[in-house]
């Protein structure tokens, strides 16, 4: 053998891996995977096939192949940084494993400090286990390491709602700083006036165009849409589709991925299409696509339902909101978007159709009162926390169901957090994380909905009104901290909405005691909302589109916008 020539099985490990790459490269997955697998017949210890296997068997769904495969590169190499974080998203997206994913993204971090997608997802898996104050440090770490970091600005100024004590202006400021940094060096498309009267097309961006809360508030829209006087396209941000996907594609005149799309083409194929209104339905929620905005493809720009909150961007020009969530005269100065606000309300809530009947009252026939929470765990803040032990604490025999717990750890502590408080650990039932359509037999086993604060409840609220819980809500500053409460006054009920602790606490005691009245306001509480202007689909559009049609009668300089 020649000095230095490699063994055969060596060369044989090479040339494959080479041609893995390649398939990889050129989008072919199931090459990629065949031949990863015969670079690792070849040389079975080699730690980043078996990573780059596991990315590939991810992108045909094979979670449970792609797990084994990031296992065995850590097995054959503890401090490979690359597969802790692979092996962390995939336990993150696909296993709801957060604390697992957590151990790995720290991990990754103790060999590598700098590694950024380590730290913003760690962030998110705090958050999603409840653990905001812990997540927010990590943000704030992130930035210290890489002040320009955008993605970490933007967690942090969507994780900031769920803060038991939030500054709104501090945060509004906070909001306006990313947004003028966001703007720095992007060529904003220069728009000629337009016909004030013609027809319009109306384009709504948003990863959740699927089983999700926007997509169920947005169902209706799209099918109550005025066809003779506006057409309506979708850009979904997302690579998953369901039954709700297909559902709405059927409402529209034009649907675009654009999930992989860089924003400036995005942008590019949103000004091609003409659209004259383009209106974001994500905020800095996840999935946003807030940078084809920044480029400002269409005249009119318009942030609605998603993320009830600023976007601090200049190029964002409305935000559509109504009296209850944003009080004239009060949130105009947190808003760097001129608000407009819908007669009524902002929720066009469109009931599930597997929602089953209303079920009697459980206190009838358990003899106690059960209060409910059915938000994220984000949500049960401190402050939430110390007044829901108040009030079970005063209600001697009552019970506290709690539901969408990521782990059983995460019950815990929220359970040891009340007990600390003197409560029973027996009084408190915890539910994991579950599809909607599995939340409804737990509808039927409480009395009243309680819903958190600052961060109120929207979908969640209305689902709680349908199953016959009044939802007993404490009214904040605006927007994100209002929205249960426009849910509530829309529905009829402003005496379930407070202003304070003290008037929560005293709501809910009221109720609590009360239980043959509250038996009557469940029989009710259904045919109510019904009745109401949330379920008034047509009404809604009606007035969403005489929003859409004065914001563009004042892009073309013929009219008063109302706010």
């Amino acid at each position: 053998m020649l000095a230095g020539l490699l063994p055969l099985h060596a060369r044989s490990a090479a040339s494959c891996y080479r041609r893995a790459t390649a398939a990889r490269e050129s989008g072919d997955w199931t090459r990629a995977i065949a031949w990863y697998r015969r670079v690792l017949d070849a040389a079975p210890d080699h730690a980043e096939a078996h990573n780059d296997l596991g990315i590939a068997l991810c992108a045909v769904k094979d979670f449970a192949g792609a797990r084994a495969a990031f296992a065995r590169a850590l097995d054959l190499r503890a401090g490979f940084v690359s597969a802790q974080v692979n092996l962390g998203q995939l336990l993150q997206s696909e296993f709801h494993d957060y604390r697992a994913a957590a151990l790995h993204y720290r991990e990754a971090l103790a060999v590598e400090p700098a590694q950024m997608q380590a730290r913003h997802n760690l962030a998110l898996v705090l958050y999603e286990r409840g653990l905001v104050e812990e997540a927010m440090a990590c943000l704030r770490e992130t930035l210290r390491r890489a002040p320009g970091d955008a993605l970490a600005h933007e967690f942090m100024l969507f994780m900031s709602h769920a803060l038991a004590q939030r500054d709104a202006d501090e945060w509004h400021a906070e909001h306006c700083r990313w947004g003028q940094r966001q703007a720095q060096g992007i060529a904003r498309q220069v728009h000629a006036p337009a016909d004030a009267a013609r027809r319009l097309r109306i384009g709504y961006v948003s990863a959740d165009l699927r089983e999700h809360a926007t997509a169920g508030f947005m169902l209706p829209i799209l099918a109550l849409h005025d066809r003779k006087n506006f057409d309506v396209f979708c850009y979904s941000n997302s690579d998953e589709a369901d039954a709700r996907t297909s559902e709405m594609q059927q409402q529209v005149h034009g649907w675009r991925n654009i999930d992989g799309v860089d924003d400036a083409r995005a942008a590019q194929l949103i000004l091609a299409d003409g659209i004259d209104i383009l209106v974001d339905l994500s905020g800095h929620t996840r999935g946003n696509r807030l940078g084809v905005f920044a480029r400002k493809p269409a005249p009119v720009q318009i942030s609605y339902l998603g993320y009830l909150d600023t976007s601090g961007m200049p190029a964002m020009d409305y935000r559509i909101s109504d009296a209850v969530a944003d009080p004239p005269g009060v949130s105009e100065r947190l808003h760097s978007e001129r608000l407009l606000r819908l007669p009524q309300t902002l929720w066009c809530y469109q009931p599930p159709v597997d929602a089953p009947a209303v079920a009697p009252l459980p206190a009838e026939r358990n003899g106690f009162i059960t209060f409910g929470s059915f938000n994220h765990v984000a949500k049960l803040n401190a402050r939430v926390l110390n007044v829901w032990a108040e009030l079970l604490q005063r209600v001697p025999a009552s019970r506290l169901q709690l539901l969408a717990m990521p782990d059983e750890e995460t019950a815990a502590r929220i359970r040891a957090v009340l007990v600390n408080y003197g409560i029973d650990a027996a009084r408190i039932r915890s539910l994991p994380r579950l599809a909607r359509a599995q939340y409804w037999p737990m509808y039927a086993e409480a009395d009243i909905a309680l819903d958190p604060f600052p961060y109120t409840g929207g979908a969640t609220s209305c689902d709680a009104l349908w199953m016959g819980l009044p939802v007993v809500s404490l009214a904040g500053d605006f927007g994100f901290a209002r929205s249960a409460a426009t849910v509530l006054v829309n529905a009829g009920l402003a005496q379930f909405v407070a202003e304070d602790e003290r008037q929560y606490l005293d709501i809910a005691l009221r109720l609590a005691g009360a239980v043959p009245e509250l038996a009557d306001l469940r029989r009710g509480l259904r045919e109510r909302l019904a009745r109401s202007p949330l379920l008034d689909a047509p009404r809604f559009v009606a007035a969403l589109e005489q929003l859409y049609r004065a914001a563009w009668r004042g892009a073309a300089g013929a009219g008063e916008i109302p706010c």
